[in-house]
């Protein structure tokens, strides 16, 4: 896309307030993200928990590296979160024949049916977001909101990994100098 100078300006005025509404919005997503919820399923489970639940969903057979890698979550973490929902009986992990060391993740007829009754409560949340979106901004606005998004987030996937791969280098050298 090309700017003008002008174009230039307007994007980067207020860059500070614009900073703070950023960082805000990622706060309360953090915080809505971590609290438990009733996806009218009469229990509560974490946002992580259900999405994980649905990529099993899109990807039977996935493996926790896998799960790992979509969730942006430690090993450690997809590891305690799997029991617990293999305990609950919404998966089950089968041993990959191929290669003994490797479980495959599968859904149970509950975890489908969970996934279903979430996939209709995020319908409806984000119609009701969309809603009183609509009451301050127009379809466009809204549209580019979507489209800025989705660019942020492909923009956060490569820094996530420079980071990554920047501090695992870092965590090597400590550890070479230590040796």
């Amino acid at each position: 896309m090309d700017f003008h100078s002008k174009d230039v300006n307007d994007i980067f005025a207020n860059l500070d307030k614009k900073v703070g509404i950023v960082f805000r919005h990622q706060m309360l997503m953090s915080v809505y993200q971590s609290i438990p919820r009733d996806y009218d399923l009469g229990f509560f489970m974490s946002e992580v928990e259900i999405h994980a639940l649905g990529f099993i969903q899109k990807e039977p057979g996935m493996t926790a590296k896998r799960l790992g890698q979509l969730t942006y979550r430690t090993k450690g973490t997809i590891s305690s979160m799997l029991s617990h929902l293999e305990k609950e009986g919404f998966l089950e992990q089968r041993i990959n024949p191929e290669n003994m060391r490797e479980r495959r993740l599968y859904l149970t007829s509950k975890g489908e049916f969970v996934c279903e009754q979430h996939d209709a409560f995020d319908r409806r949340t984000t119609y009701n977001y969309l809603m009183e979106a609509a009451k301050h901004c127009t379809l466009e606005e809204i549209n580019g909101f979507f489209k800025v998004t989705h660019y942020r987030s492909e923009y956060f996937e490569k820094v996530i990994e420079e980071e990554k791969a920047k501090y695992s280098a870092s965590q090597k050298k400590a550890k070479q100098s230590d040796d």
